[in-house]
């Protein structure tokens, strides 16, 4: 879904016209007013139509994958205008500060004009350490396949394995001990994801929040469960604090690991 600016000849405004969104993408997110929502439930009709009742179940679906995006642009937002009062915003929202950060990474690494309506949060999250053009690619794939979640890791990882024959990697060994192992494994399985693949996804997201052109004069304070972790950008060739980056991985904590 890209967008193209059109310019109004009467009044001299300009407004994004969206070129790419896919045609039978849903344009309102409300329910039907025969269905009363509350906080704690949902009340239906006595007598509702099949046809209504599975409109219904794809409507509730659509607005909870929709928070997603919704979360992440709004920790984003808050982040960058209430840089001191945004974490306590968090806490009262009851909601786990590592999910929001996931939801706000994702939320970063796609701007809105290139989000896809047909294709779910989870399947832009599966992309999001891609580049650009690569997240471009796999989403039409997405698309034109109609591939589940799963059925697009299952892709990624092929393409992964065979990117590997081809290129030369750079080994990484590292150091650590059995229970910070464990939990660390815990946390990639709680994210249905190999630890190696969970690692690179935690490190992707510290290195695009150090890199971030309005972090680069400012420390970076990020809280992980009961903790809270400070992150100082390192000096123009110095290399950041080991003990930041293990801080954020926030999954676990002598077994040797490549």
């Amino acid at each position: 879904m890209r967008d193209a600016m059109h310019h109004n000849e009467h009044n001299g405004t300009t407004a994004a016209m969206p070129t790419r969104r896919s045609p039978a993408a849903p344009s309102r997110l409300g329910l039907p007013s025969t269905v009363l929502t509350k906080r704690v439930g949902l009340v239906l009709p006595q007598a509702m139509p099949y046809a209504s009742w599975e409109r219904l179940g794809k409507q509730i679906a659509l607005i909870t994958d929709s928070s997603t995006w919704w979360l992440g642009d709004w920790l984003n937002y808050g982040e960058k205008s209430f840089p001191d009062r945004y974490q306590r915003a968090i806490a009262g929202t009851s909601l786990n500060y590592q999910t929001l950060r996931n939801y706000a990474w994702v939320a970063r690494r796609f701007p809105m004009n290139r989000r896809r309506d047909r294709v779910s949060f989870q399947h832009h999250a599966e992309l999001a350490s891609l580049a650009p053009d690569e997240q471009d690619e796999w989403l039409d794939r997405v698309e034109q396949n109609r591939w589940s979640r799963n059925q697009l890791r299952h892709q990624l990882r092929n393409k992964c394995v065979g990117a590997r024959v081809r290129r030369q990697e750079t080994p990484v060994t590292l150091h650590i001990d059995h229970s910070r192992e464990e939990r660390w494994q815990q946390a990639a399985g709680e994210a249905q994801r190999t630890l190696h693949e969970w690692m690179t996804m935690v490190l992707d997201q510290v290195a695009d929040l150090l890199l971030l052109p309005e972090r680069r004069t400012r420390n970076l304070a990020l809280s992980a469960g009961d903790e809270t972790i400070v992150l100082t950008p390192a000096a123009p060739g110095n290399v950041a604090s080991a003990e930041a980056g293990e801080a954020l991985l926030v999954a676990g904590g002598g077994r040797s690991m490549s």
